[in-house]
């Protein structure tokens, strides 16, 4: 792999690689890719992830050509009309370049602040503009979206970027002072209303049915989430034996698959082999009771189980929904089945996929057989939070390589940045 494709690799994942390829070729332009990351948010889950900014921010700093991707900034955050996590990556960087005395960055902030070319994207670049401004930002928050409160009867907001501020600056009295703002302006006084009558308590009415009644009445509905795990922990064995005898009955699959989504979250009290025949079904779309059996059978430990895991890991076109069968099935030597999958696995979901089952598998089962196929999937893995949960398996199992641990500071993830290494 050259140089640039290594740099390409790394941006993409978010990994720290990138920055010390750059400070280990200083005369090399890296600057299309980090263009190409600047405007579009390379996460696996942009919501979940947030900005890679300040990862970006800190390649640019270094780069060979600081204009072009100045201006690229620039462009893209006046003319993003599609991503708003790609917007608000945008305003990041915009942030940074201003608070390091870019004036043109600075009124790029403002000038596309609340222009409503992605909806829902109004929010887009408050935390940017507190930043750099503090109350006299947040006062032109409030005054821009109070002018739309006034225009558009259908427009809302709520008091979470108030609260957001409070708990940055503290030294501040925020309500006061826009209480106090909002007798002379009119737009801010529309704002202090409006987040007034949204931080108005809500009154629930108090549930008295007992959970099981609650979770019965979820099934009825076929509801995706019949169950939270706070609940889980809430049912009796009477119960849970009752919803695995009415599975057990139930001839509606649609309704079967609801019940094994509740034994997601508890362990099925009975035999498995019910759930076994469902999950040898073929696997589709419109018939997810396989997907969730084979996630309920993850929880049970059988010979049976393992050599149905190894023989679909090794000849399923689907290998990825099976690989959580090893959690409770696991064997020394099943690392090289688990990197050879990733080796043949180049789909991006299918690499999340995989990441989510591989850390379930070695935090079951601590294991230095865990070294290669979780450096496998690091190297092509997207994302933050997965890869942390990577790093730190490899940290207790004490098969972390050199190389991560130089990347490790310069990581797009800020989970990742705080693991402190003895």
């Amino acid at each position: 792999m050259t140089i640039q494709s290594r740099f390409k690799s790394s941006i993409k994942r978010g990994t720290g690689e990138a920055y010390l390829i750059m400070k280990e070729f200083p005369s090399m332009d890296f600057s299309k890719f980090i263009t190409w990351a600047a405007l579009k948010n390379l996460s696996y889950d942009n919501q979940s992830e947030g900005s890679r900014g300040k990862y970006i921010y800190e390649l640019f700093k270094i780069s060979k050509n600081k204009e072009k991707i100045r201006a690229a900034i620039l462009k893209g955050l006046a003319t993003e009309s599609e991503d708003t996590w790609a917007l608000v990556q945008l305003f990041d960087l915009a942030g940074f370049l201003a608070k390091d005395g870019d004036l043109q960055a600075r009124k790029a902030i403002y000038d596309r602040f609340y222009k409503k070319t992605i909806q829902g994207s109004e929010s887009a670049g408050q935390e940017t503009i507190i930043e750099l401004d503090r109350l006299e930002g947040l006062k032109y928050i409030a005054e821009a979206t109070g002018k739309e409160l006034l225009k558009d009867p259908n427009e809302w907001t709520d008091g979470s970027l108030v609260s957001y501020f409070q708990s940055k600056i503290p030294d501040i009295d925020v309500l006061k002072e826009l209480k106090k703002a909002s007798r002379t302006n009119p737009y801010i006084k529309a704002y202090t209303n409006a987040i007034s009558v949204s931080n108005k308590p809500e009154i629930k009415k108090k549930e008295t049915r007992k959970i099981i009644e609650i979770i019965y009445e979820r099934i009825a509905k076929n509801s995706k989430y019949p169950i939270w795990s706070s609940e889980a922990e809430k049912l009796s064995k009477e119960e849970i034996k009752k919803l695995a005898t009415d599975f057990v009955n139930s001839t509606d699959k649609l309704k079967q698959e609801t019940y094994l989504r509740v034994f997601s979250k508890v362990k099925y009290p009975f035999d498995i082999k019910t759930i076994f025949k469902i999950a040898k079904e073929p696997i589709s779309k419109k018939n997810r009771r396989v997907e969730f059996a084979i996630y309920v059978l993850s929880f049970f430990k059988s010979s049976e189980l393992r050599r149905y895991a190894v023989k679909k890991i090794r000849t399923s076109s689907k290998p990825d929904y099976y690989t959580n069968l090893l959690a409770s099935n696991y064997k020394m030597g099943d690392g090289k089945l688990l990197k050879s999958l990733v080796d043949r696995t180049n789909n991006e979901t299918k690499i999340h996929n995989l990441a989510i089952s591989f850390v379930e598998i070695y935090r079951a089962n601590r294991t230095k057989d865990c070294k290669l196929p979780l450096l496998a999937l690091y190297d092509k893995l997207n994302c933050g939070i997965h890869r942390e949960d990577i790093i730190k398996i490899m940290i207790e199992n004490q098969v972390l390589t050199e190389k991560i641990k130089l990347e490790i500071p310069y990581d797009s993830d800020s989970g990742i940045r705080e693991i402190v290494l003895k």
